[in-house]
């Protein structure tokens, strides 16, 4: 298992995450454990039956990769979601997983480090349609085609998909050439799914780090680092970092110096 932890740097691959495992089996590999989430990489084939259940205290969300999963989320009709989509489940709301497509139905989970199954959901008594006029953030199923659809794909544009008391998960749209300023955050790791085209990390004196998509690059606290898209298509990222999350600039004179480079 290869995992990222308070104090390394870490870039997980998608091809090698999905190697480690046989083609046509049922398996979730923790990826990250940060202190505030446990991250966790999970491929299902078709017709696995679901296990329904409830985390009374905390969303759990996710990211939809490789294939189509369909989720029953409370009483709201089922959603199919595919690469790129993110899904919340409200605290206190039950959900109910299925793969639909193929032998690699994968979704890269978000929960909470003391998260489990124990408390198991029931059946809805009536379905209603998912809300998607609701203020953002925080929607049931954010689609990444109606976000590329409402922005387009000839400017730079953000958009926050999560915000709650753990977490805030920003989807960036940038175009090839993009370089954002070198910063670091106090107090709070930072990590990154790569949704689309290629993007290059710089990172304290690392050698640099190149990602495409699928792949997840994880940041300890305290490091600088900024991130060029290259080749010649838009990248789109999703960060993970905390809600309150404080950006110093290493160019900016006044501000601290980042304690890891």
């Amino acid at each position: 298992m290869v995992t990222a932890t308070q104090t390394n740097l870490e870039v997980l691959r998608h091809a090698d995450i999905m190697a480690r495992h046989e083609v046509g089996t049922n398996w979730a590999e923790i990826v990250i454990e940060d202190g505030r989430n446990r991250a966790v990489w999970i491929c299902g084939k078709e017709g696995t039956p679901p296990d329904p259940h409830i985390h009374p205290n905390f969303n759990e969300w996710w990211m939809v990769l490789d294939s189509k999963t369909r989720w029953q989320i409370g009483q709201y009709e089922p959603i199919t979601a595919e690469w790129g989509d993110i899904i919340m489940a409200p605290a206190g709301f039950s959900h109910d997983i299925r793969p639909l497509e193929g032998d690699t139905c994968v979704r890269f989970g978000v929960t909470h480090p003391d998260g489990n199954h124990d408390i198991k959901g029931i059946a809805p008594c009536r379905f209603i349609k998912v809300e998607d006029d609701l203020g953002e953030p925080n929607l049931i199923h954010t689609r990444l085609k109606d976000l590329i659809e409402k922005y387009g794909t000839d400017n730079n544009w953000k958009h926050v998909a999560v915000l709650d008391q753990r977490n805030r998960a920003l989807i960036t749209h940038e175009l090839p050439g993009t370089i954002n300023r070198r910063y670091w955050h106090p107090g709070m790791h930072k990590w990154w799914v790569v949704i689309q085209g290629e993007l290059e990390w710089s990172i304290a004196d690392h050698p640099k780090v190149i990602a495409g998509p699928g792949d997840v690059v994880f940041v300890p606290e305290g490091t600088s680092h900024e991130i060029a898209t290259l080749g010649d298509q838009p990248s789109i990222r999703v960060t993970v970092t905390a809600p309150d999350i404080v950006h110093h600039y290493t160019d900016d004179p006044d501000a601290p110096k980042p304690p890891n480079g």
